[in-house]
């Protein structure tokens, strides 16, 4: 067995990113997230190729449905079944369909095809991302774990950043074929990756399984009842709800109505790509963070969010974008780390699963009411208002977010 993170005193605590062992699982994991983004992108590629461009549409959202919505169950099956095997099942079903992918688009690739792999990939995700949320913080020491989610962030953006160029290239050196070998690759090496993972044991359960849905209702009425995760996920709620449609549908608007085209979309999010990073490399360093330093990110982020809306210059805006994430990073890990900290390991995929909801779900919702409040009161009114809800986040955290000692 492999050893784990052994129990020291907290000033000896190295970090998370010493640990072979946890370095093992984040690399299976950002290979998987590799994986993910080939196949994504070969997906929007060969959808506009071969339908119109609302069948492309469809499609496309075919692959996250069942994700989303399966995700809270994926949870309570995680906590059942343990992270771990499920992971590597998750990896090993994805590789085998997209083996048999591969194939079926040697001799005719179509819808049909498309739209049963994307089913499937949203199938092992629902699975696969609560899973991922779970192992971590069994491979771990407490004080580890905020170095150990800012490195799992920085290595999960390198794989998105290099995955959409990597699948571009390969969709157009081999097409959907050569995609879908190099997607069955990567998976094959996760498997390889996480197969050598022994995560501590969890807590034994007494008395016999509840049926799964009892267990989701359990979950839930455990989150609910837990002060500390209950504001968690307000604050990942808030601070979602005010940033994914500045930073989505916000940059090009904005974008438009100043004149700076498509390569000022670029420049924006290039800057807020560097931002992020130096965030995450911040807090690789850290062993945990407080609610002051959660406040005052989210308090920063929302005046960076609204001065992207009044920049009178491309790159007073690339600033403003910068800040945001500098500030995105560390925000997102304390409120992880500290989500990870304090779950009961019996609940820690139900957990996972709702806050992977939080994230992912509000994401159409937060890009729908940014276009429609732009279109009808215009950039300014729709960006202060998205900054409103990141300074009740950070308000939130100064008043709500009390951490128990640990």
């Amino acid at each position: 067995m492999t050893a784990l993170a052994p129990a020291q005193p907290t000033d000896t605590v190295r970090p998370a990113y010493r640990e072979p062992t946890f370095l093992r699982y984040v690399a299976g994991h950002a290979v998987s997230v590799l994986g993910d983004q080939v196949w994504y992108v070969a997906l929007s590629w060969m959808a506009v190729r071969l339908a119109s461009p609302a069948v492309a549409g469809v499609i496309l959202a075919v692959s996250s449905l069942p994700r989303l919505a399966l995700l809270l169950l994926g949870g309570a099956i995680v906590d059942r079944y343990g992270p771990r095997r499920l992971m590597i099942g998750s990896d090993l079903l994805r590789a085998v369909i997209s083996l048999g992918a591969a194939g079926a688009a040697l001799a005719a690739p179509g819808v049909p095809l498309l739209v049963t792999v994307a089913l499937v990939f949203g199938l092992a995700d629902a699975v696969f991302l609560p899973a991922a949320g779970a192992l971590a913080p069994r491979l771990l020491h407490p004080d580890q774990i905020a170095s150990g989610v800012g490195t799992t962030t920085l290595a999960a953006r390198a794989a998105l950043t290099i995955g959409a160029p990597l699948g571009g290239v390969l969709v157009a050196t081999g097409g959907l074929p050569l995609a879908c070998l190099v997607n069955a690759a990567t998976f094959v090496v996760s498997v390889a990756s996480l197969a050598s993972v022994r995560p501590r044991p969890a807590a034994s359960r007494s008395g016999p399984r509840e049926p799964l849905l009892g267990a989701l209702r359990a979950g839930l009425a455990y989150l609910v009842r837990h002060r500390l995760l209950r504001v968690l996920l307000l604050v990942t709620l808030l601070t979602n709800l005010g940033f994914v449609g500045p930073m989505n549908v916000g940059l090009a608007l904005v974008s438009t109505a100043r004149g700076w085209g498509a390569a000022g979309i670029g420049d924006m999010l290039a800057g807020f790509g560097i931002g992020a990073v130096a965030g995450a490399l911040l807090m690789m360093r850290v062993r945990s963070g407080g609610r002051v330093v959660a406040a005052v990110c989210a308090a920063v982020q929302g005046g960076a969010v609204f001065t992207i809306a009044v920049a009178p210059h491309l790159w007073t805006a690339v600033l403003a974008t910068t800040l945001t994430g500098l500030t995105s990073g560390p925000l997102a890990i304390i409120v992880t780390s500290l989500t990870q900290r304090f779950t009961d390991d019996r609940f820690r995929g139900r957990v996972a699963s709702v806050n992977t909801l939080a994230n992912l779900g509000v994401t159409p919702m937060a890009m729908a009411v940014m276009g429609a409040v732009a279109g009808q009161l215009g950039n300014v009114p729709a960006f202060a208002g998205s900054a409103g809800l990141e300074l009740a986040a950070g308000l939130m955290c100064i008043l709500w977010l009390r951490v128990p000692a640990p």
